[in-house]
């Protein structure tokens, strides 16, 4: 597989403060790369700089041939190729689920608005949420607004999906059918990259897990060998810690 993302010496700050230093990574097409560590650790700030929702003070982000930190001049349309989705769901509460959902591809690919209908009902009916395309959010669960929110995303047809703490404002019991959906997307082939406190989840959809630390890539591997011998002693003491808190 080639590389679809690639991040090269990629340095952070906000300030004095140096969030992301020295940053080497690559995320194969077709493949699923989870960040992990401490809050704080770079986890967000890493996928906001990819999705150009913030610069980086030196380093390079490749998408295939183009440098994201060269392209902010160009950031919509980067942006169209690069699917976002927050841990706070962001759904326009005066719209429809399914204006949600045609707003981007209209307005920013110029999509007609059948074609864009077309396509979200496609993606609504794979997800079982065909019944709540004329639905305002605040009528539905945290659940189904989280999946609505990845749904938007792929409604853009990007190369990657980039989701940040995803399940991490829900109940629960609401979690496992946002899980699914990720799930599915990993054995369609979608490209993503995911920060993630779910160790679970992270082993068992994970192809490669990168554990950050103080802004820096610690550790990285294989998630069977990742959590089965990890090598770095600050990983062990973390991963000791997580399972303890379950």
């Amino acid at each position: 597989m080639s590389d679809l993302l690639r991040y090269e010496s990629v340095y952070k700050a906000y300030g004095q403060n140096l969030v992301l230093q020295n940053i080497n990574l690559t995320v194969p097409e077709h493949s699923v790369t989870c960040l992990i560590g401490a809050s704080g650790c770079g986890k967000s700030t890493l996928l906001r700089c990819t999705n150009l929702l913030e610069d980086v003070q030196h380093g390079s982000i490749w998408l295939k041939d183009v440098d994201l930190a060269a392209s902010q001049r160009d950031a919509d349309k980067i942006r169209a190729r690069i699917g976002m989705v927050f841990q706070s769901y962001n759904l326009f509460p005066h719209m429809n689920v399914l204006r949600n959902i045609t707003l981007a591809p209209t307005s920013v690919r110029g999509a007609n608005k059948s074609e864009a209908e077309d396509r979200a009902r496609e993606l609504l009916q794979r997800f079982g949420l065909l019944d709540k395309a004329l639905e305002y959010p605040d009528r539905l669960s945290g659940g189904q607004q989280q999946r609505i929110a990845i749904i938007r995303a792929l409604a853009m047809r990007p190369d990657v999906l980039l989701l940040d703490e995803v399940t991490s404002a829900l109940d629960p019991e609401m979690v496992g059918e946002v899980m699914d959906i990720i799930i599915e997307l990993k054995g369609l082939g979608m490209t993503m990259m995911l920060a993630t406190h779910q160790m679970g989840f992270a082993r068992q959809i994970a192809d490669n897990v990168v554990f950050l630390h103080n802004g820096a890539v610690l550790e990285q591997g294989h998630p069977d060998t990742f959590f089965g011998n990890p090598q770095h002693e600050r990983t062990r003491h973390f991963l000791e810690r997580v399972t303890m808190a379950l």
